[in-house]
């Protein structure tokens, strides 16, 4: 079952739907996805999206961007609703990818965009790790869309050394792209990964001028390396830097305009989102047409009040004093959150919540490197747990979250033995 059909079927979907408004100064819940109200709607659409230079590129995007994923659960009248409104907002990066949909995705959009004349920049993607596969999968993909070129094109989820070998090896996909690129059948390479560390090693092996890359609170916090490590790194090479599931594949779909708020502060390119309908595409246009600064105090209290972080998820704060091994304390919880994005946190709630945590917890597949690193540190949450620790400012009971840290990332450990 796909993640938004999943969520609709519990009913988060319609929630985000028919909640209250995003538009600046709306009263009701803060981030609520509906459609806005007929009058501020129309003065919102009066401000087009903003525009950014995406790196090295040259290419100048919209600040939002329109993914693929979501064309597989709507309908073709739905599709060409949320594109025509999507251009009309001065929207201009459309990415989809072949095997959304064994090429629905593609079809659709291919047929919404001639419908309402669109001129875009447009992405797609290929798992392929040949040569051979990647230039079938390209070509297929050109027809499906109806068009001779894309402006990028995605080595798709390259997330482990060997993968980025194969691509990189004679005969690897690599070859196909840099004919596809000599023949203009795409302008620039790009690359998305669900395991982040391999963005610095890909850009140094590979030609890429764009990346696809997670941008939300929630995987910052299980994945602090992106803000410290990986994307300054893109940004030493002017690499472009799309940002991926800013509402973390839905997990955070109480929380839009936060969500989008905090994603504009850590300095993205353009921010993809998917729509399931036009109203979801009003809610996240009329954040991102609100050109306000991002403060660090704007995004130190979306932290503090995120209902999705609570009192369980370590934020890795910089100046944690919880304890005097404060490096070791956030490692562990760091892990955790590669095992399963500390969602499960043992507490009963409410079902739906409960249904769709369980179901993304486990979307990018890090648990067993995440026990591997774990075994290497010899059981450092046992240790922490006999030192003095002091209280958490987010509220966090560390003493209960290193018991379960360390049984989630302990084979065969009971959390009922610690």
């Amino acid at each position: 079952m796909k993640r938004r059909e999943f969520i609709r079927n519990v009913g988060l979907s319609a929630a985000a739907a028919a909640a209250a408004s995003a538009l600046p100064g709306c009263v009701g819940a803060p981030g609520a996805r509906t459609a806005p109200a007929s009058a501020a709607a129309s003065a919102a659409q009066a401000v087009v999206l903003p525009r950014r230079r995406l790196g090295r590129t040259g290419l100048d995007v919209s600040l939002l961007g329109l993914g693929g994923f979501h064309q597989l659960e709507i309908s073709q009248e739905i599709v060409d609703e949320v594109v025509r409104r999507y251009v009309a907002a001065g929207g201009n990066y459309v990415e989809t990818a072949k095997y959304y949909g064994n090429g629905a995705s593609e079809t659709k959009l291919g047929r919404a965009l001639r419908a309402c004349n669109a001129t875009v920049i447009l992405a797609s993607k290929t798992p392929a790790r040949t040569s051979a596969d990647a230039w079938r999968d390209l070509n297929e993909s050109l027809e499906r869309l109806g068009v001779d070129h894309l402006d990028l094109y995605f080595f798709h989820n390259c997330s482990s050394l060997e993968q980025l070998d194969a691509l990189c090896a004679p005969g690897g996909a690599l070859e196909a792209f840099q004919r596809a690129r000599d023949e203009k059948l795409i302008g620039h390479m790009a690359l998305s990964s669900h395991w982040p560390p391999m963005y610095v090693e890909a850009a140094r092996r590979l030609p890429i001028e764009a990346v696809l890359i997670w941008g939300n609170y929630l995987d910052f916090c299980n994945y602090p390396e992106i803000p410290a490590v990986v994307l300054p790194a893109l940004r030493e090479k002017d690499i472009g830097i799309l940002f991926m599931k800013p509402f973390a594949d839905g997990f955070l779909h109480k929380s839009v305009r936060p969500a989008l708020r905090y994603a504009l502060a850590q300095g993205p390119h353009c921010i993809v989102a998917g729509f399931n309908s036009a109203a979801m595409l009003e809610s996240d246009a009329a954040v991102l047409r609100d050109t306000t600064p991002v403060t660090d105090h704007e995004v130190n209290a979306i932290l503090r009040r995120a209902p999705e972080l609570g009192e369980y998820v370590c934020r890795q704060c910089r100046a944690c004093t919880v304890c005097d091994e404060q490096d070791m304390l956030k490692r562990v919880f760091e892990l955790e959150g590669k095992f399963d994005r500390q969602m499960d946190d043992r507490r009963v709630k409410d079902a739906a919540e409960y249904a769709l945590s369980m179901q993304l917890k486990g979307w990018f597949n890090g648990g067993q490197r995440a026990r591997e690193d774990y075994a290497k540190m010899d059981s450092p949450a046992t240790a922490l747990l006999g030192k003095p620790l002091r209280p958490c400012c987010y509220g966090i009971d560390i003493r209960r979250k290193l018991r379960i840290a360390h049984a989630k990332l302990t084979p065969g450990e009971r959390i009922e033995t610690l």
